[in-house]
């Protein structure tokens, strides 16, 4: 009985001491660099996270955490495709621990957001502004700048190439990462009025989004009625 004691006690001082061994080892791991971590995206997106000035790489810069949080462990899984992305994702910089993630997530949320990103033609805004009020603000906002606290990404501040490419993209349903209410109502809308709806997004913050076109421009680019 004594030796079942023993080796009882022995057990649940291991046990302690072990425990005691890993918060220490946490306590001591090092804070990590967002700036460091960001490192390896500089080369496409710019130092200030604003992307590129042809419109074609996105603004990162002031974009929502929880949004880059999830597109990051995409990324890195292979759930979301892009050959740069994901090797950045995989990058040794950024370890497989998700706070790094994390911090570089809170790190380009914090960021200023691109006050003049590359914006389309400005034909046709005031359809682009009709079709965003319709299917577009009730989850990214009035503003654009997405849901603090959710995954929904912020669009104020993004590129006129970047946001085209990306509603097209939603439209062939992205590997089924958009949500199914957004790709329904993009796949059936013809190229104009994707072009206008990118082009209104892109001056979101600016007066010139309150700028609009004649009715008959608007009455071409209807596609709900």
């Amino acid at each position: 009985m004594a030796h079942d004691y023993m080796g009882l006690h022995t057990r649940l001082l291991f046990a302690v001491l072990a425990s005691g061994v890993l918060r220490v080892a946490q306590a001591a791991q090092p804070t990590p660099d967002p700036s460091r971590l960001y490192a390896p995206c500089v080369v496409c997106h710019q130092l200030n996270a604003w992307g590129t000035s042809d419109g074609n790489i996105p603004n990162l810069a002031g974009q929502q955490k929880h949004y880059l949080e999830k597109q990051l462990a995409r990324f890195r899984s292979g759930a979301r495709v892009d050959t740069a992305m994901q090797v950045v994702a995989i990058h040794p910089t950024i370890s497989n621990q998700s706070t790094d993630l994390v911090a570089l997530a809170t790190y380009l949320s914090r960021l200023d957001t691109n006050p003049h990103p590359l914006a389309g033609s400005g034909e046709h805004l005031q359809a682009g502004l009709e079709t965003y009020t319709h299917i577009c603000a009730a989850c990214h906002g009035a503003d654009g700048r997405g849901g603090e606290g959710s995954s929904v990404p912020r669009l104020t501040g993004q590129h006129y190439p970047y946001l085209r490419r990306q509603i097209e993209a939603a439209a062939e349903l992205h590997k089924e990462l958009s949500p199914p209410e957004m790709t329904s109502a993009l796949r059936g809308m013809p190229a104009p009025a994707k072009d206008a709806l990118a082009d209104y997004i892109s001056r979101l913050g600016t007066s010139e989004a309150l700028l609009g076109g004649s009715s008959t421009d608007r009455e071409s680019l209807r596609y709900i009625r």
